[in-house]
């Protein structure tokens, strides 16, 4: 008796010890991650929430259980099925590095890498879901700053020359295809050169910054585009807007530039509404022209040629297109 007591408590007894051992070593493994580990049933709902995630999202595992995992996504209920539909398409019932955005505690949006994957029991069954999603929102923000430093102008923080061909491009097929207007403004400053070589760059540079953020200041902000297209240029894109409204955005402008006056700086400008052809050379070629009759209307300025009008100048027959 006791050597078959012995045999059946032995084994168990040391599977219970390793059984144990692998628990302490796993929980050991993910208590010193720094990424959010997370696992839910099949209902959506959180079981376990990790130190990690814990740190990441700013809140305890005992505020998390029992929420729905949705609740920090920030495309919720949605996003989760996304996620869902792209488990379940996997092959290997995987979803690897999904880009998405959570919500953390103080409002806080973070970006983070999530992967996914299902846990099912012994017999296969699905029993819920393991996330494990890494933080990278410090590598998305630095890729938005590297990706403006390359369409932003370094003095005036407008958009940049590069940018302005890209973006209308993308406004011009935009007005096309939901029948919209897209109207432009193409301002030149009168008198800058002259003050340039006079008074410095420096003093230059301060009237383009101070041009760029009356500019700034008189359009809507996530909607009208204005750029720096070279010198003392500047172009805005306006879209779902007339040129008849975009007229009364430039009169505002240059009434608001007024102080510029004093260092004999003022400014001409020219609208124009893209074509129903959808032309973009068109479209730019216009405003130019328009600019450039109430440039001709001012004694004492010297007429130039820009470096936009340079871009779109008509070849011969042809005529280059963005």
């Amino acid at each position: 008796m006791p050597l078959i007591k012995q045999r059946t408590h032995g084994p168990l007894i040391a599977l219970s010890t390793d059984f144990i051992r692998v628990k302490e070593y796993f929980e050991a493994i993910v208590a010193s991650s720094g990424d959010l580990i997370c696992t839910t049933d099949v209902t959506g709902r959180i079981i376990y929430f990790s130190p990690g995630a814990e740190a990441m999202l700013g809140l305890t595992a005992e505020q998390a259980a029992g929420r729905p995992a949705h609740d920090f996504y920030t495309d919720g209920r949605e996003g989760a099925e996304k996620l869902m539909k792209l488990l379940r398409a996997s092959p290997d019932g995987r979803v690897h590095n999904h880009e998405m955005r959570v919500k953390a505690s103080g409002d806080r949006i973070l970006h983070v890498s999530m992967s996914l994957s299902f846990l099912k029991d012994a017999r296969g069954r699905v029993i819920g879901t393991l996330g494990i999603a890494k933080d990278i929102s410090d590598r998305v923000e630095l890729e938005r700053r590297l990706r403006e430093m390359t369409r932003t102008d370094d003095l005036t923080g407008l958009y940049n020359q590069r940018h302005f061909h890209d973006r209308l491009r993308e406004e011009a097929a935009r007005s096309r295809r939901q029948g919209d207007p897209l109207a432009m403004v193409v301002f030149d400053l009168d008198g800058f050169k002259q003050v340039n070589d006079k008074r410095g760059h420096l003093e230059g540079d301060k009237i383009l910054q101070a041009f760029a953020g009356f500019i700034g200041d008189s359009v809507r902000r996530e909607v009208d585009l204005c750029f720096r297209y070279g010198g003392d240029e500047f172009v805005l894109l306006l879209p779902g807007t007339t040129a008849l409204k975009a007229a009364r955005v430039a009169r505002r402008i240059v009434k608001t530039a007024e102080p510029l006056a004093k260092d004999g700086v003022t400014a001409s400008w020219g609208v124009a509404q893209l074509p129903p052809s959808g032309d973009a050379s068109e479209f730019v070629r216009a405003a130019d022209s328009a600019m450039y009759k109430m440039k001709a209307g001012k004694s004492g300025v010297r007429r130039r040629g820009t470096d936009l009008a340079r871009a779109y100048a008509t070849e011969g027959r042809g005529s280059r297109k963005v």
